[in-house]
């Protein structure tokens, strides 16, 4: 009798084994198919990539809409071992491209697809490094991502800040009280709301063509400007060489007698006790009429911006517009003095998403620059009027903008005064920040970067900002 219940027993269990058996090896052959096609239409995707970004002429090919071939969906790719892929290159908006990437298995009875979008963005962070981003107190940064090719170390005060949102190839370093990544160099590598770290979608920096910009500055000029009244011929006294000629963007009156750090006047400057510095050109009230457009600025060496001194608009201080270029050391000695009205950019709310270490953005208004409510800003913003309030700190601020555009230092940046940037700033030296002796009072001045996703400048390479990874359904197209 046992012996014929475990017969019985085992033909009905035996069947329903070997049916499981099957089944989960059909299951694992087909998602082995399934993570093949998957990887291929990565593959794909990173191949478009790489032709978009292989010159000037392809990606100025795909934003036009033109069809690239053997990306057009017009050729099949086998190189990579497991299957074949297939690319489509198409224009998006905003300056930006889609690349299509789908990957079949050998089998063909698998199909994924991988849709990106890169935007052909120069000048993707407001403040750019060639090695690590050492994030002083001299800085606030508003508006865009800190994207750094190395780590980004925060001192004991923007480790405070919880705002702008951080990328780092490498690591994201804090203080203690404030940290960021505790497990470095193992995952998870991100808090998903504020910082990235080990993060490898940050984009190669921009090679400059710093040939076309001096050419550009000495055909307005604006080459190696010292002074500020139609800047008669400056002499170099430790080279001889002149360094510019005359201006006819120049304003009237004589150079604002203010230069904390120099003294005295240059050889051959306009304006008894200006010192070597180059003072407001056109953007303050007696000189706005002299120039209503952009130009590149350009210095061979070090530069001191200098004016009145005052904190406010209206006291002759600083005002550039345009892409300013110093190859030396940049000093700030002057206030910012420029007003007009800009573009806030539309996703300017995302790097405002956290604010301190337990706040947010709310439903309420003015928390920080632009700020239009949860997830909101506003699409412009008037700088020398409209006021704004500091995170965790006061309101009433007011930009004091002294340089509109691009702005890249050669070596150190120095910081002798309040003065705003509105857009983006490069610096490969150290950013310092210290005060004068006559103000006992003060503990560091500093310079709001306000960023500006629209800077485009000359560069000697491709750089393309994923802006968004998804799976889509593959598309019916057939394959060649």
């Amino acid at each position: 009798m046992g012996a014929i219940i475990l017969m019985a027993v085992l033909l009905v269990v035996v069947p329903a084994l070997v049916s499981w058996v099957q089944q989960n090896a059909r299951m694992a052959v087909k998602d082995a198919q399934n993570t093949t096609a998957f990887n291929l239409a990565q593959a794909a995707v990173d191949r478009g990539y790489w032709k978009a970004k292989s010159s000037t002429g392809t990606i100025a090919q795909a934003l036009a809409g033109m069809l690239i071939p053997g990306y057009a969906f017009d050729a099949t790719y086998n190189d990579v071992p497991g299957g074949t892929y297939r690319i489509r290159i198409t224009s998006a908006a905003n300056s930006s491209i889609q690349i299509l990437g789908e990957g079949r298995d050998a089998s063909n009875r698998q199909t994924r697809a991988i849709a990106a979008v890169y935007q052909n963005r120069t000048i993707y962070s407001p403040l750019l490094t060639q090695g690590d981003v050492n994030y002083d107190k001299g800085m606030c940064i508003y508006w865009g991502p800190l994207m750094s090719q190395g780590s980004i170390n925060l001192d004991n005060t923007t480790a405070q800040w919880y705002w702008p949102r951080k990328f780092a190839r490498g690591d994201v370093v804090g203080v203690a009280g404030y940290p960021r990544d505790t497990t470095w160099p193992l995952p998870p590598n991100t808090d998903n709301v504020e910082w990235w770290a080990n993060y490898q979608y940050v984009p190669e920096l921009p090679i400059l063509d710093f040939a076309t910009l001096r050419s550009s500055a000495a055909a307005t000029n604006t080459l190696n400007v010292y002074g500020c009244v139609k800047s008669s011929q400056y002499t170099d006294p430790a080279t001889g060489n002149i360094l510019s000629g005359a201006a006819p963007w120049a304003g009237t009156g004589s150079c604002p007698a203010h230069s904390s750090l120099l003294g005295g006047s240059c050889p051959g400057t306009a304006g008894a006790g200006s010192g070597c510095h180059f003072g407001a050109s056109f953007n303050h009230p007696d000189g706005a009429r002299y120039a209503a457009q952009p130009y590149v600025w350009y210095w061979d060496g070090d530069l001191v911006l200098t004016g009145h001194g005052g904190s406010a608009p209206g006291h002759l201080d600083a005002g550039l517009w345009g892409t300013v270029i110093v190859r030396g050391n940049l000093t700030i000695d002057a206030g910012g003095d420029y007003n007009y009205t800009n573009n806030v950019p539309v996703d300017a709310w995302m790097d405002q998403n956290k604010l301190l270490i337990n706040t947010y953005d709310t439903v309420a208004t003015n928390e920080y620059p632009a700020d239009d409510g949860l997830h909101k800003t506003l699409p412009t913003w008037n700088f020398g009027s409209s006021s704004f309030c500091q995170p965790g700190q006061s309101c009433g601020w007011v930009n004091t903008v002294g340089i509109r555009g691009f702005v890249y230092v050669g070596g150190n940046l120095i910081i002798k005064s309040f003065m705003d940037f509105n857009g983006a700033i490069w610096v490969n030296g150290i950013v310092s920040a210290s005060c004068p002796s006559s103000d006992p009072s003060c503990t560091s001045h500093f310079c709001g970067v306000f960023y500006d996703d629209q800077l485009s400048v000359p560069t000697l390479n491709v750089v393309l900002v994923r802006m968004s990874w998804q799976e889509v359904p593959p598309s019916p197209a057939p394959w060649l």
